[in-house]
């Protein structure tokens, strides 16, 4: 998902956690989220360097991991934020 349409989800989220359509995610739940993201980073970082022969697959389970911790970290930084303030997505 492009980072712009997930600014807009979160936007459309506010929205609804705004007339009580939504449950307030939990900044402790995304923090859990981003240590198992670091995790399974590092975990495939060493696999990586076990298995030199499948660098080609495990470069491509790195790259989305880095997406979603990049993700992940964009998200607690907007939910710390004020619920009006304008979003800004990440820059690709």
């Amino acid at each position: 998902m492009a980072h712009g349409k997930l600014a807009d989800r979160l936007g459309e989220y506010f929205a609804r956690l705004g007339k009580g359509q939504a449950h307030k995610i939990k900044p402790a739940d995304v923090e859990k989220v981003i240590a198992k993201l670091r995790d399974r980073h590092g975990a495939l970082v060493a696999e990586m360097e076990a298995k030199p022969e499948d660098e080609a697959r495990i470069a491509a389970k790195i790259s989305a991991a880095e997406d979603l911790l990049a993700r992940a970290e964009w998200l607690r930084a907007q939910l710390a934020q004020d619920a009006s303030a304008p979003l800004h997505p990440p820059q690709d």
